[in-house]
């Protein structure tokens, strides 16, 4: 198995790291306060990925499929 192509993973998770750490700078300039930062960031990203995870065409399995798999 060719394992290239976790390479742009790797670079896009490290670019998404600078993003939240230059947003988390930026947060606690305006707010003056780190923990209140830190929670509006940790809002805001959960924000998004659950949009992102209600976009997704097929629903979660049932405890039943979840019990037969192996």
């Amino acid at each position: 198995m060719n394992a290239s192509w976790i390479f742009p993973f790797i670079i896009l998770g490290g670019a998404l790291q600078t993003c939240g750490a230059a947003m988390n700078a930026q947060l606690f300039h305006s707010l003056e306060n780190k923990w209140l930062a830190n929670a509006v960031s940790f809002a805001l990203i959960t924000a998004f990925f659950l949009g992102v995870f209600a976009m997704f065409p097929s629903s979660l399995p049932a405890a039943g499929g979840l019990a037969k798999m192996p």
